[in-house]
């Protein structure tokens, strides 16, 4: 009598499992990259990208088909803003697929990166750093740190921007000597201005699938 229920308890693990889609940043990377290349396929060379992710963490989606996507590894978030025909926009993707994209209510990203595109190119986010009086480790480090990615694009430059949230902080025990001129970065500004327009759209977000 046994049997069935240990059966049936096979098949359900079987069906559960083929049901729960495991994605990886190769993924995310080959969504956006496919994203991508849909813009330039559109004749739109000026756009730029912000991915977020903290180490070790994971994320866990119920999709419109009713399968389960889990993020394998470390859950991405990768958002793209570019302006098609004078409207800017912004795409958001992750692990587990693409959103719709948005209209934003003004062009105040764009204008910030046409301003600020030589000082977003070369003020660079520098490491944690502490004196060292104590003979304690000049540098400081977290595990299951998080990260900010950039990646900006137009007809005549690319470049890029990373940087550890970690080296914005003065949470050690001693003090970080770069916090004051890491934070006044355009960079930073930029990412901060981000941060909050995502958080304004975020219950806007719609998976396309």
């Amino acid at each position: 009598m046994k049997y069935p229920t240990f059966i049936f308890l096979i098949f359900f693990g079987i069906v559960n499992a083929v049901s729960v889609a495991q994605n990886d940043k190769d993924n995310v990377d080959e969504l956006v990259s496919e994203f991508i290349n849909s813009l330039e396929s559109r004749a739109i060379g000026e756009y730029f990208s912000l991915k977020k992710y903290c180490l070790g963490t994971t994320e866990i989606f119920k999709l419109k088909d009713g399968s389960m996507c889990v993020s394998k590894g470390t859950y991405y978030q990768v958002f793209v803003f570019w302006k098609e025909e004078d409207q800017a926009m912004i795409k958001k993707i992750d692990n587990c697929g693409m959103y719709f994209s948005l209209p934003l209510s003004n062009t105040e990203v764009m204008d910030f990166l046409d301003i600020n595109r030589k000082q977003l190119k070369e003020g660079v986010v520098k490491k944690y750093e502490v004196e060292n009086p104590e003979n304690v480790p000049a540098k400081s480090s977290k595990i299951h740190s998080c990260f900010r990615e950039f990646q900006f694009n137009n007809e005549n430059n690319s470049f890029g921007q990373s940087y550890n949230l970690y080296d914005l902080t003065n949470e050690s025990k001693y003090k970080n000597i770069n916090f004051e001129s890491n934070n006044k970065l355009k960079i930073v500004a930029l990412e901060k201005m981000l941060e909050s327009l995502i958080l304004q759209m975020e219950s806007k977000f719609r998976r396309q699938f």
